[in-house]
């Protein structure tokens, strides 16, 4: 009431005004209304009074935010479309690369076992060799003992990265062909520490990783699945922080009644606002080319969300990215509690 009449008070003082208010009256209030005000002048100059035009707006305000409402559900509905054909076009490509990748892993599995039993025939002939003293001096000279010694842990290192691949090429095909697999008890802690060996390996890097971890936080689960999500995260967490004096990584994980939650945080410079609202899109990086395909963030959010929890990132007050996982408490813990009290 107080801006009305200030607004008709300039009006009739000589400004040409302009607001929107309400008439009260005893049928209660009218619709909204445009008012304009402005002073009348005679032909000599002097003010003789001042003229009040109104015209309802209200119905034509309330269109105003329909079309807003249903632009911005059409834009929604327009990005969900362009993210639906991205996702098609992808599962497209990762279903014919998957197959390419099945047949020469298979190849790299049997030639590892092979590679494994002519190492341990090798390792029997060269000690069971008759010459011993001939062989004493080839055994040095070709360092025979250190090869053998070093050969175990080159074939499991190996095996070990065909099995990874291969849980990479069929985490990939969730991205056309979303199937349940089978779950198991997994212990959080255990897999989280095993992630963050993975990543270090990877990465090379000399970050400091600090683990804060509650006892026996244990959920129902995909292992190799959260296993990747983890990969992925403590990954990131290694490249934010490549360029800090001190680099350092938590993961903390915790639990309560109801969910199972885990956080990857770093000291690295944190995500602009653009980021993080893109960051779990897929093909979105801000990595150079070659460095990254853009889709690891956004298969960990499948995988979370494929178990039922829920996954977001934020910036920490003190600097440095937060991602934080929650999983659903479920029979796993409650078993556990049972085994624990029986």
């Amino acid at each position: 009431r107080a801006s009305a009449l200030q607004k008709i008070a300039e009006g009739v003082a000589g400004k040409v005004t302009e607001c929107e208010l309400r008439f009260f009256a005893a049928g209660g209030a009218s619709d909204l209304m445009a008012i304009n005000c402005s002073a009348r002048f005679d032909h000599t100059g002097r003010r003789v009074g001042a003229v009040l035009t109104g015209r309802p707006i209200g119905e034509l305000k309330r269109a105003y935010e329909a079309l807003h409402r249903a632009h911005r559900e059409l834009q929604q509905a327009q990005r969900k479309l362009v993210e639906q054909e991205k996702m098609a076009s992808l599962g497209r490509l990762v279903a014919g690369v998957a197959h390419e990748l099945n047949n020469p892993i298979s190849f790299i599995y049997g030639n590892i076992h092979t590679l494994d039993k002519y190492r341990g025939a090798l390792a029997e002939y060269f000690e069971n060799s008759s010459v011993k003293g001939q062989n004493d001096a080839l055994r040095r000279r070709y360092r025979i003992d250190a090869i053998l010694a070093d050969l175990p842990s080159l074939i499991e290192g190996t095996r070990d990265g065909a099995v990874r691949i291969s849980d990479i090429v069929r985490n990939l095909r969730r991205l056309s062909f979303s199937r349940p697999a089978e779950t198991q008890r997994v212990d959080l802690e255990r897999i989280a520490r095993t992630a963050a060996n993975w990543a270090a390996r990877s990465k090379k890097t000399r970050a400091e990783i600090i683990f804060d971890c509650d006892e026996s936080v244990v959920v129902d689960a995909h292992e190799g699945q959260i296993h990747q999500v983890l990969v992925n995260l403590i990954d990131n967490a290694f490249d934010a922080t490549k360029d800090v004096a001190t680099p350092r990584i938590r993961v903390a994980i915790r639990k309560t009644s109801a969910h199972a939650e885990i956080i990857v945080e770093d000291n690295g410079r944190g995500m602009s606002d653009v980021v993080l609202d893109k960051v779990f899109e897929p093909f979105f990086t801000t990595k150079v080319v070659g460095e990254g395909t853009g889709l690891g963030l956004w298969i960990s959010y499948s995988i979370v969300k494929e178990h039922g929890g829920s996954i977001i990132v934020a910036n920490q007050p003190s600097g440095g990215a937060m991602f934080t996982v929650q999983f659903p408490m479920n029979s796993a813990q409650q078993q556990l509690r049972a085994d624990e009290g029986g």
